[in-house]
């Protein structure tokens, strides 16, 4: 979840986070022609389109966006760090396992070899 105190400059302007800088600036164009139109019969027009200008001002600049973003989605960002990590550790995990399984089997196989080659050994040579 975002910080609460950061707007939700994508919601503002009706885009994905995925948006590129024409997407940006065709949704901007859009909603302030929109909403200059509908200043004169809405009075909560003028503070839709001091929103919209704000949301365009920050995402329409790559170094402000960049900015935003990495405050906007740091709690998402986290997430999926935590989500990699807990991955790698799983697979850590099964590797130990699978090797621990393999050194097992090659031991047991390498008891029962030295068994068998003591038997044998000691049949042929009368040690029994």
């Amino acid at each position: 979840m975002a910080d609460a105190r950061l707007i939700d400059y994508y919601a503002t302007l009706n885009l994905p986070p995925t948006a590129d800088l024409v997407g940006v600036a065709n949704a901007y164009a859009r909603l302030s022609a929109e909403l200059v139109d509908r200043s004169d019969v809405d009075e909560t027009a003028a503070d839709a389109l001091k929103r919209v200008n704000e949301a365009y001002s920050v995402l329409s600049k790559p170094n402000l966006r960049l900015e935003y973003d990495s405050e906007f989605f740091k709690a998402e960002i986290e997430r999926q760090r935590r989500i990699a990590e807990s991955a790698a550790r799983r697979d850590r995990i099964t590797a130990n396992l699978i090797s621990g399984s393999l050194a097992v089997l090659v031991f047991a196989e390498a008891a029962a070899l030295a068994y068998f080659v003591r038997d044998r050994l000691g049949f042929i040579f009368g040690w029994m």
